[in-house]
């Protein structure tokens, strides 16, 4: 072999693919969870396929995850890709299709299916020369071969992860240690040990045959905090704990499913229930009939289970009954790609149900806001008494994260919420007291306080009212919630510090991470720009029309269709509200994740075509 040469970098990008099945992401999960032991930052992006159990070798089989590990704190999955694994020419022929690699990147390919018939390497190794990048060719070594043809081709995931472990200098003890976590138990002895085994041969492998490594600074200036490894959705299901939720009533849906599968395991011993209703409406039925009887409630879902909810929403809001709805988004519209991430869930959770409705829409940016969301969601759906939506998306729920670890304060009144979440997403504590549009609001069984709950107009008794006088007051009352809400926000952070400039790029949500870069990323080059990225989506701050004034042009960046003929959603909002000429520069349906040099890249073209 010729001299290893390794890389001293701040920041690295690399993947592995596979079959689905063969525990790509559970390879991905180990190594991660090692490097934030060793003191590094890490991101994780799981590629998963939406068919259950494709077949072997076949485009749609790709499976697979992308991590980025750093010295320094990680906000997004990055740009490019520096080293890719691949169990085979097919799935690295269908991930080239998605042109995330760097024009230098690496390409280690197995050969162990070479023989087969129906195999490709030849044009897809030609394909990966042609397109400038360096291929390394390699076979699993007969020793693994043999461990592996034993555990029925199982297992071939830890010889990677090996690899791996070693191009990116993790020590083996570290690995080892996180193997032993995540199997330990599970395993015969003798099945665990060959998975050590597998792990130890690719380990060497990479050692003594590949010529590169990649040496990553452990984080510098550490903060004092204590660190934990998370996921989005863990994030979610954990928050809903320490905001005093008692009922979550839900229908497996993807990608919301894994914040019950959290709740499954914690959430009876703090005294709540799990519920799987038989269908969506069913659903989210039930959680307002916990609300309505004081119980705190919420449900989760995501796009298609939204659509069946809606006249449920309607109702809530009507009868004055909380709940909290919790979408996690994936690309649609209808079925759409289940395992894919995008942002077009805006317009239906604003506008979706029929009439007037009223609403507070909350976009987390990261995982440490899906903790803290549930939280400020029940305040203000007990305080309005109004829906209330926290809205995620596959990227987040997905993605693992070492955070700081979170403040807990095991809310019982949501009127006791501490200042630290309201500050965290920017909001004044609301007024006392709020009009309803039925002056009687007590929890049914108060003796004396009986009440009436219908999805009828009523007057302030709560009697059955048609009259025109009584219908308009009910609309204005129910508005004025959301307006409380609106004066009580406070000015959005500008990225970088800019209050004025040639362009303000706004995200919302999950973009937060790749515009706060891409913001830096030009003020770096000297160019005016500025950057900000909405939590509260409805109601928007009341000085956005201010803010972008200041700019010469307001660009949109997010994962939901446009075309010169067609704004995209928060494009389309922004518009009205602001009456300010929002065009959005990127609005894309890919089912990948915004990217900082993507936003960067649209940025320069403004100025290179004079518009900034």
């Amino acid at each position: 072999m010729e001299k290893k040469t390794v890389n001293n970098v701040r920041v690295g990008r690399f993947e592995l693919l596979m079959d689905a099945g063969f525990g790509a992401q559970k390879a991905g999960d180990i190594l991660i969870r090692a490097f934030a032991r060793m003191g590094k930052y890490v991101f994780i992006e799981p590629m998963i396929p939406a068919e259950i159990s494709p077949p072997a070798r076949t485009r749609p089989a790709l499976s697979g995850v992308i991590i980025r590990v750093a010295e320094f704190d990680l906000e997004n999955i990055g740009n490019n890709t520096d080293v890719i694994l691949a169990s085979h020419e097919v799935v690295l022929d269908r991930r080239l299709d998605d042109e995330e690699h760097n024009p230098n990147c690496r390409v280690l390919l197995d050969m162990g299916d070479k023989a087969l018939p129906t195999s490709g390497y030849d044009r897809v190794m030609k394909r990966v020369k042609d397109s400038g990048l360096s291929i390394y060719p390699f076979e699993i070594v007969p020793e693994a071969q043999t461990i592996i043809r034993s555990l029925a081709g199982k297992a071939r995931n830890m010889y990677y992860l090996g690899m791996l472990g070693c191009i990116y200098n993790a020590p083996e003890e570290f690995v080892i240690n996180e193997i032993k976590l995540t199997f330990g138990t599970k395993l015969r002895e003798d099945v665990f040990k060959k998975n050590i085994d597998l792990f130890h041969y690719g380990y060497q492998d990479a050692r003594d045959n590949v010529p590169f490594a990649y040496e990553v600074q452990n984080a510098s200036g550490k903060n004092g905090h204590e660190k934990i490894l998370i996921d989005g959705n863990s994030a979610l299901g954990m928050g809903v704990v320490d905001a005093g939720i008692k009922l979550v009533s839900w229908y497996p849906i993807t990608p919301a499913s894994s914040i019950l599968h959290t709740l499954a395991k914690v959430f009876p011993s703090s005294g709540g229930i799990l519920h799987q209703a038989e269908d969506e409406i069913s659903a989210i039925g039930t959680a307002i009939g916990a609300y309505y009887s004081g119980v705190p409630a919420l449900t989760c879902t995501s796009g298609p289970g939204l659509s069946l909810k809606q006249e449920f929403i309607g109702y809530a809001t009507a009868a004055e009954i909380p709940i909290i709805i919790i979408d996690v988004q994936r690309s649609g519209p209808s079925t759409g790609m289940p395992t894919k991430t995008e942002q077009s869930d805006l317009l239906p959770v604003i506008y979706g149900s029929h009439g007037d409705n009223a609403k507070i829409v909350l976009g987390v940016y990261d995982i440490i806001d899906c903790f803290y969301a549930p939280q400020l969601a029940r305040y203000l759906a007990e305080k309005l008494r109004l829906p209330v939506f926290i809205m995620s998306d596959f990227q987040t729920a997905n993605s693992y994260k070492v955070i700081d670890k979170p403040r807990i304060f095991e809310m019982k009144d949501s009127n006791d919420i501490d200042d630290f979440v309201l500050d965290h997403f920017g909001l004044q504590r609301l007024p006392e007291p709020i009009e309803m549009v039925r002056t009687e609001q007590a929890v049914p069984g108060t003796p004396g306080k009986m009440r009436r709950i219908t999805g009828l107009n009523t007057d302030q008794t709560g009697t059955v009212n048609y009259f025109s006088k009584a219908s308009q007051r009910s609309h204005a009352v129910r508005n004025e919630k959301v307006h409380c809400v609106q004066r009580a926000l406070k000015k959005p952070e500008l990225f970088g510090g800019r209050e004025e400039g040639d362009v303000l790029i706004v995200g919302w949500g999950s973009a937060k991470g790749a515009v706060e870069e891409a913001v830096s990323y030009c003020q770096n080059q000297g160019l005016a720009v500025g950057g900000m990225c909405l939590r509260f989506v409805n109601p928007l701050p009341l000085m956005l029309k201010e803010i972008f004034s200041r700019f010469k042009k307001v660009v949109t960046v997010e994962l939901a269709y446009g075309d010169p003929y067609k704004h995209p959603p928060l494009a389309m909002i922004l518009r009205a509200e602001t009456l300010a000429d929002v065009q959005a520069i990127i609005s894309r349906v890919t089912g990948r994740p915004i990217t900082p040099r993507s936003i960067e890249t649209k940025v320069k073209e403004l100025f290179h075509a004079g518009i900034a």
